[in-house]
C-alpha cells in the first residue's frame, strides 16, 4: 500500500489579502499574484475584492477594514487603491492586531486604524535592485514586500517607523456627535454610517432620519418592517445601516456617501 506525506497543516501557511479596484478584466491582480507566490511559495491567496470603484479611498479602507477584521493573526494584506502611484508619496507598512497591511500611505488605512488601532506605521524604505514601474508599485514594491513579510522577513528589514500615516477626514462617530454621515453603500443599496456601539445609546431610542427623510426608530431585522419600508438597524460591521427591505436604500432614498444621518425625539 503507497503512503502519501499529509498535507501541512493549514493554520502553518501564511495568508495573503489583496483588495484593488484593479478589476478582473485585466492581468494587474494575477500580475501581483505571481510576485506574492514567488516570495512566498507556500501562501494562500484570499480577494477580498478587485471591483472597489476606481481611485476611491474612503471606499477601499472601509473595505480593508473589514478584511482585517475578519482575517487571523498574523495575514498580511496587501491594498492597492494607488492614484498617486509614482510620485514621491509613501508606501506604508502598518500593523493593527497581529497583523500587517502593506499598501500606499494615501488614506487607505484610515477606517482600519480608526476602528481597530491605533496600531504601529512604519515607510516601507526596501526597494528592489531591478527597474521599476512608474505605473505598477502595486507588482514591482508592495507585492514583494507583502511576499517577503508573509515568508517571515522582520519588519524592520524592509521599514523604519513613523507616527504619522495619511488619514482620511472620517472618524467613528461619538455619543457627543449630534449628527453622523454615510460612509459606504454596498451592492445592496444599503447605506453603512460611521455609528458604532460607542454612539449607538445616543441613536437607540430616537427616530432616525437621513436626507430629512424619516426611517424610524432602530429595528433588529430586515424583516422588523412591511417589504419596500426603509429602516434602520445595525448591519453585520457592527455599525448603524439605513436599508430598505426587499429593496435598495441608494435608489429609494437617494442616498449617497456624505449623507447626514442624524437621531431625534
Amino acid at each position: 500500500m503507497s503512503r502519501t506525506r499529509p498535507a501541512p497543516a493549514a493554520t502553518n501557511r501564511p495568508i495573503v489579502t489583496l483588495t484593488t479596484d484593479f478589476g478582473t478584466r485585466d492581468f494587474y491582480a494575477a500580475a501581483m499574484k505571481a510576485v506574492l507566490i514567488g516570495h512566498c511559495p507556500a501562501v494562500r491567496l484570499i480577494d477580498v475584492t478587485h471591483d472597489i470603484p476606481r481611485h476611491d479611498l474612503l471606499c477601499g479602507s472601509i473595505t480593508l477594514e473589514r478584511a482585517v477584521d475578519g482575517f487571523p493573526p498574523r495575514t498580511v494584506h496587501l491594498a492597492v487603491v494607488d492614484p498617486g502611484v509614482g510620485t514621491d508619496r509613501r508606501i506604508l507598512i502598518a500593523e493593527l492586531k497581529n497583523q500587517w497591511i502593506v499598501c500606499p500611505d494615501n488614506g487607505l488605512i484610515t477606517w482600519a486604524w480608526r476602528r481597530l488601532g491605533p496600531g504601529h506605521a512604519y515607510e516601507l524604505t526596501w526597494r528592489p535592485e531591478g527597474p521599476v514601474s512608474n505605473t505598477f508599485h502595486g507588482r514591482d514594491i508592495m507585492a514583494p514586500a507583502a511576499g517577503m513579510l508573509a515568508d517571515g522577513t522582520p519588519v524592520r528589514d524592509l521599514a523604519r517607523p513613523i507616527d504619522d500615516p495619511i488619514l482620511l477626514d472620517v472618524t467613528p462617530a461619538t455619543p457627543a456627535d449630534r449628527a453622523a454621515r454615510v460612509i459606504h453603500i454596498d451592492q445592496f443599496g444599503n447605506a453603512t454610517t460611521n455609528i458604532g456601539h460607542e454612539a449607538l445609546a445616543s441613536f437607540a431610542n430616537k427616530v432616525i432620519r437621513v436626507r430629512n427623510r424619516t426611517v424610524g426608530k432602530l429595528r433588529r431585522t430586515y424583516w422588523d418592517v412591511a417589504p419596500g419600508k426603509p429602516l434602520a438597524l445595525i448591519g453585520s460591521s457592527g455599525l448603524l445601516e439605513i436599508a430598505v427591505r426587499d429593496g435598495s436604500a441608494q435608489d429609494a432614498l437617494k442616498l449617497k456617501v456624505g449623507d447626514e444621518v442624524r437621531g431625534e425625539g
